[in-house]
């Protein structure tokens, strides 16, 4: 629905700031390339440009500066983070490594936001609204989709990139790309390693006084493809992470069996290990009038994690396989659908798995009429599962551009969606004697319905979202499914703009945010309101300096929080980047992060980093 606002490049010698806006391609929404402008659901791309400007490092930094997105996360780097889009949490958005489940089955929190590394990252699509018309399970409030570098042109080019800072910080990685003929290969390697900060805290002391918790990740990516004719390709890929973090457990006082929190800061003992990998082939043909995709691809995890009471494994897999058709009926309308069929299992004690096939059907179409242009969109999925009842969702849009106002675009959205029962929720047994088992092989999947609807007008966006989720899955005595309904609903506000005469980039975004839960009590962790301003200066040669401020709002303590009759307070932060390009290959970097110094808490009782400082350095072998 957005426009894409590419990073502001200098020209001529004065490196005058141009912002230029060009039409892109996006292949989320509907599982097939098509021009973002013909997209009715609201669509946001983080693109390889922003994360350079804005020295993200992992997914979850990126996407907390986004309209509708705020974080919680239990220290600094590694550490648990749970990401919330428009108040839904992390297991409730669908997030994809080039187009393959990272959900993890073994998981209670979905996707884990900290291990996902940024430097071989191309773009990053996030589709917002129930997207299980297309999608099927875990889809209720979007999809991200991370989208890796693969080769483009001719020829082979490579970068590398290094970065070191405050806590012993070390980013570093390399990538390259060949295409030679028929024939193309690109490659990614990337390391992030830090000693970090005490992921606790104690008695209103701060990280630094406590032992370090520390975190390391080497991720790889690499895609093979060969163009078999004009119009026929096969490709493989592969990601892997590898992840290490130490992290603070819940130690009691063996006398009282109360929170030793001193003791849990100290933790010397626990850590999580995390080994994933995604992988699969795929046949892809185009033609003038229609296009397929014939697929397998394999979603691997293994974690590994220890405290001081226990050891375990959680190990699990997601076997999928599909088709994707698509067929042009004429210049204005496209028909689509398509086959999965998918097998998640989790191993160790539960050693369980269940079956899912789906199929769906979509359709759009752009009208011209006097009073301008509109694009109508529906689909529509069934999905039938070996250990729950059927579930049909779908998908409804529109968007409408007047004659006399091409700036304007009005939009509408209604889906539906739903998120199936994790395997531990169905089976899990207690690790207690005379306690009762968590899971409940009688849950059935929760669903969501929810509407979005706004306008775009130049820079600015005004979007309206309404949800509601029915049968949570939550934990009482165990798993169940909650009577009565769950309701988030707010206003997003974004606005991008320039003052050329300035060389002056901006960009303003502000979410308000109101939930419920079924008994009338507001969710924990979100907050209300939260906004980000970034600046972007271009005026002196060869550099950019950079500026974000990002302010989070009251939000209500969880129950398993300290003091939880308390609400968190309102915090800013604010990050200072610069850059200089020494010449078109070498580019060298300074980011200053929480620049203030601002003594906030994201979660209670958990560590915050204080001012940081990192430098680095970005070099084009080709």
């Amino acid at each position: 629905m957005k426009k894409i606002k590419l990073s502001l490049v200098l020209l001529c010698s004065t490196m005058l700031l141009q912002a230029e806006e060009l039409e892109k391609v996006v292949i989320t929404p509907n599982k097939r390339l098509q021009p973002l402008q013909n997209v009715t659901t609201s669509v946001d791309v983080i693109t390889a440009d922003e994360i350079q400007e804005r020295g993200y490092r992992v997914l979850s930094d990126a996407l907390s500066t986004h309209p509708g997105f705020s974080f919680a996360r239990n220290g600094g780097l590694g550490q648990t983070t749970s990401v919330f889009l428009r108040g839904f949490d992390s297991k409730r958005v669908l997030v994809l490594i080039d187009g393959v489940r990272y959900n993890d089955p073994t998981s209670l929190s979905g996707a884990q936001f900290e291990h996902i590394l940024l430097g071989n990252v191309d773009r990053v699509e996030i589709v917002k609204n129930p997207q299980s018309g297309i999608w099927g399970s875990d889809a209720s409030a979007g999809v991200i989709n991370i989208i890796t570098k693969r080769a483009q042109k001719d020829g082979v080019s490579a970068s590398i990139h290094a970065e070191y800072g405050s806590y012993n910080t070390q980013n570093y990685g390399f990538d390259t790309a060949v295409k030679s003929g028929k024939f193309d290969l690109s490659l990614g390697l990337e390391r992030l390693s830090s000693d970090g900060f005490s992921a606790k805290t104690a008695n209103n002391q701060k990280a630094k006084d406590f032992e370090d918790d520390s975190y390391s990740n080497n991720s790889y990516s690499t895609k093979l493809g060969y163009q078999l004719t004009g119009n026929d390709r096969v490709e493989t890929f592969f990601n892997y992470i590898d992840a290490d973090a130490d992290y603070d457990g819940y130690i009691t006082d063996p006398t009282t069996f109360k929170y030793d929190a001193l003791k849990s800061a100290n933790d010397k003992i626990s850590n999580n290990k995390s080994k994933e990998k995604f992988y699969g082939i795929r046949y892809i043909r185009n033609t003038q009038d229609y296009s397929t995709k014939l697929y397998y691809q394999r979603s691997d995890f293994s974690r590994d994690n220890k405290s001081a009471f226990s050891a375990n494994s959680f190990d699990g897999s997601i076997d999928e396989s599909g088709l994707v058709l698509n067929y042009k009926l004429n210049t204005d309308s496209i028909i689509s659908g398509g086959f999965d069929y998918k097998k998640f299992k989790h191993k160790n004690e539960i050693d369980k798995d269940f079956t899912n096939k789906g199929f769906y059907i979509s359709a759009s179409s752009v009208v011209h009429e006097d009073i301008g242009d509109s694009i109508i969109s529906a689909t529509v999925r069934r999905d039938n599962f070996d250990n729950f009842d059927d579930k049909t969702t779908y998908r409804v849009g529109f968007k409408h551009t007047p004659a006399s106002n091409k700036e304007l675009t009005l939009f509408a959205n209604y889906a539906t969606g739903y998120n199936a029962p994790t395997l531990y929720q169905l089976y899990a047994k207690s690790s207690y004697p005379g306690f009762a088992d968590p899971g409940n092989p009688n849950l059935k999947p929760e669903t969501t319905k929810g509407y979005e609807l706004g306008f775009n007008y130049g820079g600015f966006n005004l979007t309206y979202f309404n949800n509601k989720i029915e049968d949570m899955i939550d934990y009482t005595t165990h798993y169940d499914n909650l009577a009565g309904k769950t309701k988030l609903k707010g206003i997003e506000v974004a606005y991008n703009g320039s003052i050329k005469e300035a060389s002056l980039a901006y960009s303003l975004n502000y979410t308000y945010l109101k939930t419920k839960d079924a008994k009338g009590k507001e969710l924990a962790r979100r907050p209300k309101s939260s906004a980000n301003l970034s600046l972007d200066y271009y005026a002196l040669p060869n550099t950019h300096l950079g500026a974000l401020v990002s302010y989070v709002g009251k939000r209500k303590k969880s129950q398993y929080d300290a003091n939880p009759t308390d609400d968190y307070k309102s915090y800013t932060l604010v990050d200072l980047t610069a850059g200089y390009d020494f010449s078109e290959a070498l580019n060298i970097y300074a980011k200053i992060e929480n620049a203030l110094d601002k003594e906030y808490e994201n979660i209670a009782g958990y560590g915050v980093s204080e001012r940081a400082y990192y430098v680095g350095f970005r070099y084009k072998l080709k």
